[in-house]
């Protein structure tokens, strides 16, 4: 992956003046081009190229557009966020050099609309009656295709017209598992719901240095030998991974029965340095690679390295975690102002906290996570003084 550096006092500053550099099609044509150099595909004309090049343009300059509405008010933040990464993810598609797709061809999929629905059951109560389903056609479904991303497994062909007629719940994620999925709400969340995160702080354990210790002690007094570190004998090893978490709620079952690719979970003990509780659960991964590496994991500068339960079993993209949260949102927003009104004022207003609490995070992230993801460049940002910066 490219990289790029820069050095500001203003880090939203420099990922805006980057990203409004993509509102020129010759500097977007530029990128597609660069892209290609990487990842070459002979079905990318000169003509695709400078189709995708003004699609790009377009939707960066749409996406900018939303976002610099500039809003006050709660409700009109969401909707602006929802419209910026809706014009975003477009923009991601049509920048792609695994496809040949122009704004034209993207645009034929956002006519049949957003991808994504809601349905509430009438018998309980919100928010834990809210639910978010994928639809087999529309934006969601073409561009979870654009990032491999198989929706059969938790797709409707249609939207069910009655909450009665879903046989399968797990083909449903509520309001607030979608927020339980959120990183940067982690430590956060159980004060606004009650339920404890769906994602969480990991890191290598202290006990395998331990038992590489071990395993270099006992490779000495067998051979006589000084070794750095233990011969690895077989295609696969056990790591341990340590989950952090101030929640009493995140237990050793709790953990168990999320289907994490960690298990035999334990707890070690407490943080020496916070109220963190340390679990720690072990990984088997082949040799040849770093245990991190078979695992899907993300970090932001809100957000520590974190593993996040798949949304519907199937992907933990942050972006189509955020994209269908920001949706939801946005539904309730536009078409249920009585339930938006208990939200922003009434007796639900805790959820209204945490919608604003979330939106003024991702308001840090999202733009550059986006930037990244359609530059396809590791992008850092460094303040005057960081030790990691350019002098």
């Amino acid at each position: 992956m490219r990289h790029e550096t820069f050095k500001a006092e203003n880090i939203d500053e420099v990922v805006w003046l980057r990203l409004n550099r993509l509102k020129s099609v010759k500097l977007c044509e530029n990128l597609i081009r660069t892209k290609l150099d990487k990842t070459p595909n002979p079905a990318i004309t000169e003509e695709i190229i400078k189709s995708k090049a003004i699609g790009l343009s377009s939707a960066i300059d749409s996406a900018i557009g939303y976002w610099q509405v500039n809003p006050q008010s709660v409700n009109a933040k969401v909707l602006s966020r929802y419209y910026f990464l809706l014009q975003m993810t477009i923009a991601e598609q049509v920048s792609s050099v695994k496809n040949t797709d122009d704004l034209k061809t993207v645009q034929k999929h956002t006519e049949n609309g957003h991808g994504l629905a809601t349905i509430s059951n009438p018998n309980k109560d919100f928010p834990t009656n809210y639910f978010t389903l994928a639809i087999r056609s529309g934006h969601f479904y073409s561009y979870a295709k654009s990032l491999g991303i198989n929706t059969k497994t938790f797709d409707y062909e249609k939207r069910p017209r009655k909450f009665e007629e879903i046989t399968d719940n797990s083909k449903l994620v509520s309001l607030i598992d979608l927020f339980r999925r959120i990183p940067e709400l982690s430590n956060i969340i159980e004060e606004y719901t009650d339920q404890p995160p769906l994602s969480f702080h990991i890191g290598h354990s202290d006990i395998n240095m331990r038992d590489d210790l071990d395993a270099v002690k006992e490779h000495i007094d067998r051979t006589g030998e000084f070794v750095l570190s233990a011969p690895i004998t077989s295609a696969q090893r056990t790591t341990y991974v340590s989950i952090y978490s101030e929640s009493e709620k995140v237990s050793t079952d709790y953990l168990s029965s999320l289907g994490l690719p960690i298990t035999n979970f334990r707890i070690a003990e407490k943080s020496a340095f916070s109220n963190e509780r340390i679990i720690v659960g072990q990984m088997v991964h082949p040799t040849d690679h770093y245990w991190h590496q078979y695992l899907d994991t993300y970090h932001s500068s809100y957000a520590p390295t974190s593993l996040i339960v798949p949304l519907w079993g199937a992907t933990t993209d942050i972006i189509v975690i955020n994209f269908t949260l920001l949706y939801t949102l946005s539904i309730i927003v536009r078409y249920l102002p009585d339930l938006w009104y208990r939200i922003n004022s009434g007796d639900l207003n805790h959820i209204g906290s945490l919608t604003e609490y979330y939106v003024s995070i991702i308001d840090h992230i999202v733009p550059l996570k986006m930037l990244e993801r359609i530059t396809e460049a590791h992008i850092s940002i460094h303040q005057p003084g960081s030790l990691f910066g350019p002098i």
